[in-house]
């Protein structure tokens, strides 16, 4: 694997990450993998077994597509959110995560005080 490929790679690891809120300690232990090893695969030091890649992709539920690739395969059941979010460039994925946040928690707030609303109104 050359070290273009691992950083690519790693970057996509890194991004997945980070967009799903994890660390990579959390990250890591959710993989079965060590915290050292994931740094060493993100900075692109190291490559992917295919063990481990199978392990990311199951326990993660990535596409190994888009781990290899950079591509995500386009599947029916997938929201209108997660296609945008395949052709966001990865410079601004931090920023969307944050965003989808920050709109879930509008929407968690007014679907509280709906319920509320509404009981008052019995």
């Amino acid at each position: 694997m050359t070290t273009e490929l691992k950083k690519q790679i790693g970057n996509r690891i890194r991004e997945y990450r980070t967009v799903h809120g994890m660390n990579r300690e959390r990250f890591a232990e959710q993989m079965d993998l060590s915290p050292q090893f994931l740094a060493d695969v993100e900075n692109g030091k190291k490559g992917l077994s295919a063990e481990s890649l199978y392990k990311i992709c199951l326990r993660g539920k990535i596409s190994a597509d888009y781990l290899l690739f950079g591509k995500l395969q386009q599947y029916e059941h997938m929201s209108p959110v997660e296609s945008l979010l395949q052709e966001t460039p990865s410079k601004y994925l931090d920023r969307c995560a944050e965003i989808i946040r920050i709109v879930n928690g509008i929407v968690a707030d007014k679907s509280a005080v709906d319920r509320n609303t509404k009981h008052e109104n019995e």
